[in-house]
Formats: C-alpha cells, sequence, structure tokens
C-alpha cells in the first residue's frame, strides 16, 4: 500500500513544482505584453491551472463515477475560495492596499450565482433532464453564464486598476526571457499538468475503494486538493510577486472554469446526470455559497470608498471567514456523513 501513496506524493511534488513556475510565467507576462493581470489570472492562468480538474472530471465522467465528478469540483471550488482567504491572512501587510479589479468583481458574482443554482438543484433534487441529450438543464445554464462571464470581463478592466495593484514588489527571474519562452514554457508546464492529472484520479479512485469512503468525499479530498494544487502554488507565487490581482482572478476564474467542466462532464456522462442529490454534495454546496458571498463581499468594500477599505482588520477577519467555510466542510464531512 505505501507504493501508492508514494506514487500520490510524488504527482503531488510534480504539480507543485510545475505550478510555481506557472505563476512566475504568467507573472512576467503581465510585465511584458498588455495583457491585464486580471485577464491573465481569471482566464488564462485559471484554465491552466484547473486542467487537473478537467481531466479528473472527464476521466471520472467516463468511468461511470459521477458523484466523484461532482465532489471534485464542487471540492476544487470551496478549497480555491479558501485560498483566497488564506493569502488575505498570510500576506496580510504585502496586499493591504491592492485592489480588486472589475473584472474579477463580474467573476465572482457569476460563480456565486451557479453556486446558488447548484445548491437549489441539491436541497430540491432538481432533476429536470433535457429530452434526447440527456443532461441537466444546469448545463446549459452553466454553460451559457461561463461565455456571457468572459463577453462581460473581457473591457472590464479600469485604468486605475492598474496604478493600483502596481507590480514589482519582488524580482521575477523569469523577466529576461522573451514573450515567445514564456508562451513555450507555459504550453509544456499545461501538458505535464494534463498527464500527471490523469494519474491523480486512477490513484484517488483506488485510494477511495481500498479505504472504503465515499466516491464523492474522495473527490472531494484526494481529486479535490490535489487537483487544486496548482491554484496554490501559483497565486501564492503571484502574491509573493505583488500581484495580487491576478491571483485573485486565478481562484475565481478556476472556479468559474471548474463549473464550465462539470457541465461539460454531465455531456460526457452518457448515463444520466451528474448533479447527483446527496449530503455531501449539499455540505459542498452550502460552504461553497457561503465561501464566495464572504469573498464578493470583501471585493466589493475594497473597490467601494468605505473606510473599511483598506483596513487589516476588516482584511483578516474576511480573509477567517472565506477559510471558516472550508474548515466547516471538513467537520461536517467527517460528524455528520
Amino acid at each position: 500500500m505505501w507504493w501508492i501513496w508514494l506514487l500520490y506524493v510524488l504527482c503531488l511534488i510534480i504539480v507543485i513544482f510545475v505550478s510555481n513556475r506557472i505563476g512566475g510565467i504568467v507573472d512576467a507576462l503581465d510585465k511584458k505584453t498588455k495583457l491585464s493581470g486580471a485577464f491573465l489570472g481569471a482566464v488564462l492562468l485559471a484554465g491552466v491551472t484547473s486542467l487537473p480538474e478537467l481531466v479528473t472530471s472527464f476521466t471520472a465522467a467516463l468511468m461511470n463515477e459521477p458523484d466523484m465528478t461532482l465532489g471534485n469540483i464542487l471540492g476544487s471550488n470551496v478549497f480555491d475560495v479558501a485560498i483566497i482567504g488564506f493569502l488575505m491572512i498570510l500576506y496580510c501587510t504585502r496586499i493591504k492596499h491592492r485592489n480588486v479589479c472589475r473584472a474579477n468583481i463580474i467573476f465572482d458574482i457569476f460563480v456565486l450565482a451557479i453556486s446558488v443554482l447548484v445548491l437549489i438543484t441539491t436541497i430540491f433534487n432538481v432533476q429536470i433532464v433535457i429530452p434526447y441529450l440527456n443532461i441537466n438543464i444546469l448545463t446549459p445554464i452553466i454553460i451559457a453564464l461561463y461565455a456571457f462571464a468572459i463577453f462581460s470581463t473581457r473591457k472590464a478592466n479600469d485604468p486605475e486598476d492598474d496604478d493600483e495593484n502596481e507590480l514589482g514588489d519582488t524580482q521575477n527571474k523569469f523577466e529576461h526571457l522573451s514573450v515567445k519562452s514564456l508562451v513555450l514554457q507555459f504550453i509544456l508546464l499545461a501538458v505535464v499538468l494534463v498527464g500527471v492529472s490523469v494519474a491523480i484520479t486512477f490513484i484517488s479512485e483506488y485510494l477511495a475503494d481500498t479505504y472504503g469512503l465515499g466516491k464523492g468525499l474522495a473527490g472531494a479530498l484526494f481529486l479535490g486538493i490535489a487537483t487544486s494544487l496548482p491554484e496554490i502554488i501559483s497565486s501564492f507565487a503571484l502574491v509573493r510577486l505583488g500581484n495580487f490581482d491576478a491571483a485573485y482572478g486565478n481562484i475565481i476564474g478556476s472556479c468559474m472554469f471548474n463549473y464550465a467542466v462539470l457541465a461539460l462532464s454531465d455531456i460526457l456522462y452518457f448515463k444520466g446526470t451528474v448533479f447527483m442529490t446527496d449530503m455531501q454534495s449539499l455540505i459542498l454546496a452550502v460552504c461553497l455559497v457561503a465561501g464566495t458571498t464572504f469573498m464578493l463581499v470583501f471585493g466589493l468594500i475594497r473597490r467601494g470608498k468605505s473606510k473599511l477599505k483598506n483596513s487589516l482588520p476588516f482584511q483578516i477577519v474576511s480573509g477567517a471567514l472565506i477559510a471558516i467555510a472550508y474548515i466547516t466542510f471538513l467537520i461536517l464531512s467527517t460528524t455528520i456523513i
């Protein structure tokens, strides 16, 4: 049994190494191109760091494990949101005066809206399947909202956002590379993430069967945490480099991308829908709605004129509330289920 844990840890190490480099590359692209940190974080970086969720969820759906698919996505999103909370606490002084751009706020609103829809589906067991397509009614809604979010944010950046999120706190070792070299490395690292993600999926299923864990819990723990490592490492790397806006965008953009992956997984699962209604999914959905709400409130106040805007205690309390949503999920999962 030790060898499977060794393989799992090895996969995690590879993910950590790759994700750390990706964070530095995105920060360098932010400085060398006209693309904003918000776009790079919420669209480009989020898409790459969410590749593990895409591969593992698609694989789980094709393996006829819909409960693991939903647990993977919801668990990853709850964990991703918690990352912002921990960043707000651990790097409280560094990001005290960093703004949250309008594009990230828009993504946050869409993530919260989809989370509420998933929660409603879970509570009331809404299994409205579209005839002939054999997919849940929530699937096309999520795809439409994701497309609309991308369209809405393409021109949502304010000039003052770039001024307030001034970069350059720490020297980036990738800055000397050309844009072409940065893009090539970015693509290569993305391919490595895909390969490791496939391995993590099979390892997680093996561990779930060996220890008698529910596939939803296994998806939220082994898959959810492992596939969220790219977001963790790359976001920490960006914050250390002073690029909080890209880190925030990476997290909230990853949550949005994950929901799109969930919708596509529903299309790939031909035997029914991946939107399973069980206690595990309910707990995840409730904690996700809570964490996303706290995150949105923080972002709105940070952009506003309130006296709390640059208040360090408010930032720490907000970060704690966001992180507590994930901690609550862990407690409830081990005591109720």
